[in-house]
């Protein structure tokens, strides 16, 4: 979460912006009028966010002499800072819709591009399309590579299997190297002279895999008591908060059982009518007991499933495992055995405390399933990761004595008389190839089997990345047309794919209005003329919404909002407010800026009704020294009110005796009570005369004129506008002189707020 835009110097209108005073809330929302630095802020959020310092160093203070320098403060007062040009760190977190992501994303000067779909489908899948496509390229690449050194190994060896085809060449019978072979076959010969002695000889040990059982351990989390009110419990964890002792549950457990229920045991008092003692019944009953102590007891058991000895004592078994193996280096060539550890012990570290957490939290509300699917998920995963190192270690194991068993099998076959004639057979033949020739067929075999494992490598990547863009495009056009109905939008987008012409993958869409099909690339009506600049800006929105909701990671992403109803139409307002709302309850942080006052109003207000506790941050970006732009505080229901109100509470203030400043408030008593007519009187009144006028017609109403009925305030009305009305250039053209009593002041505002809020005269 950012906790606070500590400072901002050099960039745009925020040439020296000190935010260190203002802590941004899981919502903020961020005022400011046109042209005062929205956009800026956005900018320099992006640039933060993808770690591109082009966009701050684009947005330096035209007329300043400091280098841009930003300090943003995240969680734990954690800083990241931009200097010399560069950011400390790029904070992914950030998701920010502005102008540049319209112009990255979606369209630029009416046109969408090719970079534009690029980057939409790239902003489209997100994270696990960027690792796809990431393995994609990096199989291409060595696809690629294994077949140039294919060619490489083909043409060195071009000149030495002339006659016969490279295939044949390749099957003919080799010595690979006598004098390694002569001692291979000298250690054989001594072997066999001595054949019960190397039988005798350990073999290494398969290594029993640690056993947890996910099904038993997450259907016990799953255990409840049904007769154990939520409401008992509650009531009697928050007494037992109250006591804070460690043992408070269990005296309080313990004191149940004396008294038979109906009295206190200290005071002998009838508790009988007691609803927390009846709590403490429901809580403590013999059931919650017996749940409680299944969850103590499977946690006890369950530890020892987890511990860290575990690992050790694969790693010891390892070791044996491979000392025995050494003892056969000298007959027989075995795989290594070797024990990923550090992998093990850090799938085991996170199994324990996903599984103690769980266990934990169970212990602390037994009466509450603990474990959701995804929980039971995770812990099979991270299960699995335990025990696969060990899996790949028995499996090296076996390698081993499938190894030695073939030798001792050999060894049993083999006589003295028989090496001793293969011994001279090597020992008087010459070598069928030239070392190098062998080094070459060697490069060769392995560069074969580079190119088949990379080019599997990459038929399997580009199958996965194909598949992801095929499922995630299809369910991001329905969420983004489902937006899109939602603000009355008269279009909808169809055909959403992804294709690889060209350098990279891109997405594919169309517009579909009034039932015609339009691409969004050389169509006509062109995309410039077929939608609103509001429109444009709706699909833009949408585009980002629809992802951000989809984000797996959305819980942990701080998503900026930049003008949000900026070209958009007053009736989306809703619906806009009804996104933010959603997004702001999953996200982590929802910063929105914003030059509607009102829309930031109602926007909090609806969050409000979400969650009345939840905290809202409301700030505004305002002029300071030389027309540069400052955070400051703001009261949004203070902007957003009427002048009416704005007079009310100028009066109010002084007839309560919270003060204010006497020559504003002298000016808005006659503008009160004009609103105060006005209101009483809709139409009736013409809103082009003065005070005095309308008292007077007042004053001359006759008959059934409704202004009859305000008859009765002529008089204080005139009195009250004889001394507000010197106040005022259009009846005094010396008002600005006129000196002010503070007693008189509060007679008259007094007088004025009988009027308004009496509709009659003191």
């Amino acid at each position: 979460m950012l906790e606070r835009i500590e400072s901002i110097q050099g960039v745009g209108l925020l040439y020296q912006a000190n935010g260190k005073p203002h802590k941004l809330e899981k919502a903020t929302l961020v005022y400011a009028d046109n042209g005062r630095g929205k956009s800026t802020l956005a900018t320099v959020l992006r640039s933060a966010a993808i770690n591109d310092p082009l966009l701050i160093e684009a947005s330096k203070t035209v007329d300043g002499t400091s280098a841009p320098e930003v300090v943003l403060q995240f969680g734990n007062g954690y800083k990241v800072t931009f200097q010399s040009g560069a950011w400390s760190e790029a904070r992914s977190e950030l998701l920010v819709f502005d102008a540049d992501f319209i112009g990255r994303n979606v369209h630029s000067g009416g046109e969408v591009s090719t970079d534009h779909r690029r980057h939409l489908l790239e902003f489209a899948l997100g994270e696990a399309a960027v690792a796809a496509r990431q393995k994609v390229e990096e199989a291409t690449a060595a696809s690629r590579e294994a077949a140039q050194a294919v060619q490489h190994a083909e043409r060195e060896l071009s000149g030495f299997h002339g006659g016969v085809t490279l295939a044949q060449f390749e099957r003919l019978p080799r010595v690979l190297d006598a004098d390694k072979q002569t001692t291979d076959l000298q250690k054989r010969i001594t072997a066999a002279k001595s054949v019960a002695a190397i039988q005798a000889k350990l073999a290494p040990e398969a290594i029993s895999e640690p056993e947890f059982n996910i099904e038993e351990v997450f259907a016990k989390l799953a255990l409840s008591v049904a007769n154990v009110h939520k409401e008992a419990e509650a009531r009697v964890k928050q007494h037992i908060a109250k006591l804070g002792g460690r043992g408070a549950e269990t005296w309080l457990s313990q004191g149940r059982q004396f008294g038979g229920g109906a009295t206190c045991p200290y005071c002998n008092q009838d508790t009988s009518g007691s609803d927390l003692v009846r709590s403490y019944q429901a809580h403590f009953d013999a059931a919650y007991a017996d749940l409680k102590d299944k969850i103590a007891v499977l946690a006890e058991n369950t530890a020892r499933s987890y511990a860290p000895s575990i690992i050790d004592g694969v790693s010891q078994a390892a070791r044996v495992a491979s000392a025995r193996c050494s003892a056969w280096s000298d007959y027989v060539l075995l795989p290594p055995i070797v024990f990923q550890r550090e992998e093990a012990n850090a799938a085991l570290t996170s199994f324990r405390e996903l599984i103690s957490g769980l266990l934990n939290c169970k212990q602390l509300t037994p009466a509450e399933s603990v474990g959701s699917p995804e929980d039971k998920a995770k812990a099979a995963q991270l299960w699995e990761r335990v025990v696969a190192p060990i899996r790949m270690l028995n499996a090296s194991i076996k390698a081993a004595n499938d190894a030695i068993n073939k030798y001792k099998t050999q060894l049993n076959s083999e006589s003295t008389e028989q090496l001793q004639a293969r011994l001279q057979q090597v020992q008087l033949g010459t070598s069928r190839y030239e070392p190098k020739v062998v080094d070459l067929l060697n490069q060769l075999a392995g560069a074969r089997t580079n190119l088949t494992v990379a080019d599997e490598a990459k038929k399997t990547a580009r199958e996965k990345l194909d598949q992801l863009m095929e499922v995630t495009l299809s369910k991001y056009q329905g969420s983004i047309n489902s937006l899109l109905k939602k603000f009355g939008a008269m279009f909808s987008i169809e055909g959403m794919s992804a294709n690889f012409r060209g350098n990279a993958p891109r997405a594919e869409y169309g517009l579909c209005m009034r039932g015609k099909s339009i691409p969004v690339e050389s169509g006509m009506p062109p995309f410039a003329k077929a939608l609103s600049e509001g429109d444009k800006r709706t699909l833009a929105f949408a585009f980002f919404i629809a992802c951000a909701i989809s984000d797996p990671k959305l819980t942990d992403r701080v998503v900026v909002i930049d003008d949000p109803m900026c070209s958009l139409d007053r009736n989306r307002r809703h619906h806009t407010i009804a996104v933010l709302r959603r997004v702001g309850s999953l996200a982590a942080q929802l910063i929105v800026l914003a030059h509607d006052a009102y829309f930031l109003r109602d926007l909090r207000d609806a969050m409000r009704k979400d969650d009345n506790a939840r905290p809202i941050g409301i700030l505004q970006l305002v002029a300071i020294a030389n027309g540069y732009t400052g955070f400051a505080p703001i009261d949004i229901d203070v902007e957003c009110e009427s002048l009416y109100a704005k007079h009310h509470r100028m009066l109010y203030g002084i007839a309560s005796g919270q003060g204010g400043d006497p020559v504003a408030v002298a000016k808005a008593i006659r503008p009160l009570l004009e609103g105060y007519l006005y209101r009483r009187f809709p139409g009736l009144l013409p809103t082009d005369l003065l005070f005095g006028q309308l008292i007077r017609l007042i004053r001359d109403a006759t008959g059934s004129n409704p202004l009859c009925y305000a008859k009765n305030l002529v008089d204080e009305l005139t009195e009250i506008n004889d001394y507000a009305g010197q106040f005022h250039h259009d009846t005094n053209p010396d008002a600005d002189t006129v000196a002010i009593s503070a007693t008189e002041l509060k007679s008259y505002v007094d007088r004025a707020l009988i009027v308004v809020h009496k509709g009659t005269p003191p």
